[in-house]
């Protein structure tokens, strides 16, 4: 812990450093580390505990040997919130299995637990996986470009305007990059989710008071 200590301290001691923005995963979260994070937050620093959860659902995590479940999510953020800390979520749309709604059902999920802010981003198939394995044999179908802005569309809509989206696409290396190959076209990805927003009359919010609570859905 004081090795850890040592190296946040020395990040948050240059002049230009306002805080820290720290990404884990929902299985490596400690509560001396989570208190470690607040400790930094009362002296005024800004604090983010990025945590990526990419589904809500215990068989994709599975599936993806993501190697932890929602229940250590669940406990992961309901320690970090008790300790007043800000936590950005990460979510993958177009994971093997899943469909629109399933995405959906993960954001509903996160939303219901309490977050601050949320990551999106479209599943890459990167040289040198197992999933680039499957899409070559034909077993995984990558996510079409309409129905990541679709979806992204519906998940702003049901997201409460006081959480901040960190984050509405990803791209990845163009020398690793398999598929789907627009998710190096950043701007044209983020333009299209504005248009399509505009098209439906939709904004941030818009839906979040209308859906019934999916925490408990299987």
């Amino acid at each position: 812990m004081d090795d850890l200590d040592g190296m946040y301290r020395q990040a948050l001691s240059q002049p230009d450093v306002v805080g820290l923005s720290v990404g884990t995963r929902p299985d490596c979260v400690p509560l001396a580390v989570l208190d470690l994070l607040a400790s930094y937050q009362e002296e005024g620093h800004e604090i983010w505990l990025e945590l990526g959860l990419q589904s809500a659902f215990d068989q994709t995590l599975e599936r993806v040997n993501r190697g932890h479940d929602f229940a250590e999510y669940r406990q992961a953020i309901i320690a970090a919130r008790a300790r007043g800390l800000q936590v950005c979520t990460h979510l993958i749309v177009g994971l093997p299995g899943e469909t629109a709604t399933d995405s959906l059902l993960s954001l509903d999920r996160v939303l219901d637990l309490g977050v601050e802010g949320l990551k999106i981003h479209p599943l890459h198939v990167v040289k040198g996986t197992r999933l680039a394995n499957d899409w070559r044999r034909g077993g995984y179908a990558p996510l079409i470009f309409n129905d990541y802005i679709n979806t992204v569309v519906q998940m702003v809509a049901r997201t409460p305007r006081e959480v901040v989206f960190h984050r509405l696409t990803g791209t990845a290396p163009q020398n690793i990059l398999l598929a789907p190959t627009w998710c190096n076209w950043k701007w044209r990805v983020l333009n299209a989710i504005t248009r399509k927003l505009v098209e439906k009359g939709l904004e941030q919010g818009a839906l979040a008071a209308t859906l019934p609570s999916a925490v408990n859905s299987d």
